[in-house]
This record gives structure tokens, C-alpha cells and sequence, in this order.
């Protein structure tokens, strides 16, 4: 947002300042000033520029009536409407006046030019050099005592400021940051940088490293937790950190159990009691199902040769003048592609088992089909409405299908690793505890 600021305008001719006649003794018509302006009426100080020909065309009874003085910088705004500030983008504090124009010992004798007369803020008081912000709905300027504000939190940590007259709970409302995760810091959180690798709970990578040693402190030490059981104690905690502070930051390493080298060979352990019943249950049954998932999309694979063979008959039907570019060419051996179980029988009998030997797609071995051989089997029909577009149709749908069949293998693979990282942390724990189970009988 804009800082606004305040520029001094000449005022109406029917303002004047007079001078004090006991400040300046003798001065009359035959005495008239010649001195020049000095560097202190440069700056918009209050002091009074003599006209040297005024005071010769005037007579001595209005030596007393000097010219208009220029308006002091920071005074009240002319009468009249005042005129409009630019619009504010960003909620933005308003400068202090003070920190620019005349010199010190100017500042110090005109201490109540300095200040706008407004009104402004909700008290509509003047701009008294306190600090103040600007409204980005109404755009005018708050103190902030008035808006219970301080100049940290508006300057640090408000991103749009709405004022209280502007604020209605939905549109308008006053937006913050997010502060720094490091208790006591009211600096911004670096959530709003433009790059993902940058971002942070934290302002700076200090109060990172600040907040990790707080947690760690509050954790026992070894010494004085000699005799618990299972208390986890700041050497513990910080043998679980992958790296330290003066590389990538603090940040949580592997697992502390199921890290264990050499347990698995071709998803089978190589120890014994890694895995329980239960989970040697489930691998079974989970290899098993992706075995039969594996064997649809092999069907589905040779669906996908039987099209390409069919369109290839077609052309070469084309190419021999026995179809036209506009005839039809489907083959009623395609009926049972994407009917997985009708094309499996299929591939049982002795036409399927043909084509697929012959690796391509021949004459059918119905004798009841009659035609010419390159075209028997096949629509002839031009422009065929039924069967328009039937080897996009058919391609699109087998490649779906082969989809779906691939995803649903790679969950039951996912489930399978799942419980095989269970199982080694679970046989992992156990062997470090050295935990065991006695049963005694009942009698």
C-alpha cells in the first residue's frame, strides 16, 4: 500500500499573518526590507517574505498588511472537498512526517505545522504522528491504538487490513500471516515464498534448529532415567535424526525397526518366524489373484493382435481391389473380443488355435461360409452403420480394460509389501527386545 503524504498548499488570499509591531520597531513606509528569503523559508518554515514592490506602490496605512504566507507543510487540508487518495493495493503504514523535510531546529519551532488536521480513523482526529494503516476497502487511514493495532504485528504479519467500519465477517476482513512456529516470534512463517523447496513452519532456519533443541530438552537424560523402563531420552531421540543441523536441517530418519538387510529373497523371508499364519495366508492368496490378473492381460494382449490382424486382412482386401476404401471389412471372429470368458473359450478351439499359430488372421475353416476366400467371414457392406468405426471402438475398449486389471495387480502387490514391512518390524523388535512367551498348563 501506498504511504501517503501530506503537501503544504497556498492559502486563500483573505488569509494573512500579521506581524507583531513590537517585534519589528520602526518599520513604516520609508523603511522598507530588502532582505532575501533564507535557507529556512526554503523549507517551509513559518517565517514572513517581504514584496519590495508592494511595499513601494502601498501607502503607509497598510505597511501593516503583509503578503499571504504559503502554507505550511502538514497543515490543515483548504476549504472545500478534500481531494481523493490514490487507491491502495496492500494494507501499508502510514510514514511519519517527521523523518523528512526542514532541519532539525525548523521541526522543533513549527511542531504544529507538521501535523494534518485530517479528520481521519475512527476517532476522526488528525495524523499526529502516531503510527497509522490504511484500510484497503474505505482507504482511509487508522491509528493504530484506535484499531488495537501495534506497529509490529501491522507492519510484520497483516497481509490486508480491513478497518472495523469496513469489516462485515465474509468479503472484508483483516488477513494475517502465520507466525513462526518458535514460541515468542511474531515474525511471518515461510509459507508464502514462491518456491515449494523454501517453504517453512519456521522464518528462518535459526528457529528451526531453536525449536528441535527445545523439544529435545524437554525429554529425560540417560543418567537420569537409568532406572526407567521404555523412556525414550534426549541421546535416543537424537540417534533417530538422519542429519544435523549444519547440513539439510533437523528432520526424523528412517524407521527405527524393519531396516534389516538380507531378510527377503523373491518375497519370501529367509529366517524363520518372520511371518506368522496369518500372513503367510494372505501372500498366498494375494500371489494367486495376481496370477490370474497376469493371465487377463495376456488375453487381453491377444485381443489386441486379433484387431490389428482383422484391419490387416482388410487392407490387403483393399489393396487386391476385392474392398472399396468405404466397405466395412469386420470379421465375426471379433464378436468375442472384450468378453473376457467368450474369448478364452475361443482361443480353446481349433480356429483360435490356428490363428494364433499362424500369427496372422486366414480365411475361416467354417466350410458352411461361403465367398471369395480374401473376403470371407467379413462385412462387405459399405458405409456399415453397426459395425462404423469398429477398430477404434474395439482398441479403446481392450486398452481400458487391460488398465484397470494392471491397477488392480499393483494394489494387491502394494498390500503385499505392506505386510511384509510389518512383519520384518515386528520380528526386528523382537529380536532386539529378546521378548519370549512361556505357556504353562492349565493344570
Amino acid at each position: 500500500m501506498a504511504d501517503r503524504s501530506v503537501t503544504g498548499e497556498a492559502l486563500p488570499s483573505e488569509d494573512v499573518e500579521m506581524e507583531d509591531a513590537d517585534s519589528h520597531p520602526g518599520n513604516g513606509p520609508d523603511s522598507k526590507s530588502n532582505e532575501t528569503t533564507n535557507s529556512s523559508e526554503q523549507t517551509g518554515s513559518a517565517h514572513i517574505k517581504s514584496d519590495p514592490e508592494k511595499q513601494q506602490s502601498s501607502p503607509s496605512a497598510d505597511s501593516t498588511k503583509m503578503k499571504p504566507a504559503p502554507k505550511k507543510k502538514g497543515t490543515a487540508a483548504k476549504k472545500g472537498p478534500r481531494k481523493a487518495r490514490t487507491t491502495k493495493s496492500k494494507a501499508s503504514s502510514k510514514k511519519d512526517t517527521s523523518t523528512s523535510g526542514p532541519t532539525t531546529d525548523a521541526r522543533e519551532g513549527s511542531s504544529d505545522d507538521e501535523t494534518d488536521n485530517g479528520p481521519y480513523c475512527i476517532c476522526r482526529g488528525p495524523d499526529d504522528h502516531r503510527w497509522m494503516i490504511g484500510c484497503d476497502v474505505c482507504e482511509d487511514w487508522f491509528h493504530g491504538e484506535c484499531v488495537n493495532l501495534d506497529k509490529e504485528t501491522g507492519e510484520k504479519l497483516v497481509e490486508r487490513f480491513v478497518c472495523p467500519n469496513c469489516t462485515d465477517g465474509k468479503k472484508n476482513y483483516t488477513k494475517y500471516k502465520k507466525t513462526c512456529s518458535l514460541s515468542g516470534c511474531k515474525n511471518a512463517a515461510r509459507l508464502y515464498t514462491k518456491t515449494l523447496k523454501d517453504r517453512s513452519v519456521f522464518c528462518c532456519n535459526d528457529h528451526c534448529d531453536a525449536w528441535w533443541v527445545s523439544i529435545i530438552n524437554t525429554l529425560p537424560t540417560k543418567a537420569a532415567s537409568a532406572k526407567a523402563v521404555e523412556v525414550l531420552t534426549q541421546e535416543d531421540f537424537v540417534g533417530l535424526l538422519a542429519s544435523t543441523s549444519e547440513k539439510i536441517g533437523w528432520k526424523l530418519g528412517d524407521q527405527p525397526f524393519g531396516n534389516m538387510e538380507g531378510l527377503w529373497s523373491n518375497g519370501l523371508p529367509t529366517r524363520e518366524g518372520v511371518l506368522s499364519d496369518e500372513d503367510q495366508a494372505f501372500l498366498q492368496n494375494s500371489a494367486a489373484e495376481r496370477l490370474a490378473l497376469g493371465n487377463e492381460i495376456v488375453q487381453y494382449k491377444k485381443m489386441l493382435q486379433l484387431i490389428d490382424w482383422a484391419n490387416h486382412r482388410r487392407q490387403q482386401a483393399i489393396e487386391a481391389g476385392k474392398f472399396t476404401k468405404e466397405s466395412c471389412g469386420y470379421d465375426w471372429r471379433l464378436d468375442t473380443v472384450s468378453v473376457r470368458y467368450q474369448f478364452a473359450a475361443w482361443l480353446e478351439t481349433p480356429e483360435g488355435q490356428a490363428t494364433f499359430k499362424a500369427g496372422k488372421l486366414d480365411t475361416p475353416l467354417d466350410p458352411e461360409l461361403k465367398g471369395d476366400p480374401a473376403t470371407r467371414g467379413t462385412c462387405e457392406k459399405k458405409r456399415c452403420k453397426p459395425h462404423n468405426g469398429w477398430y477404434k471402438i474395439l482398441i479403446g475398449a481392450v486398452r481400458v480394460l487391460m488398465k484397470e486389471t494392471a491397477a488392480a495387480a499393483a494394489d494387491k502387490l502394494n498390500a503385499e509389501e505392506i505386510m511384509r514391512q510389518a512383519a520384518e518390524s515386528r520380528y526386528e523388535r523382537r529380536q532386539l527386545e529378546n521378548n519370549t512367551v512361556e505357556v504353562y498348563d492349565s493344570e
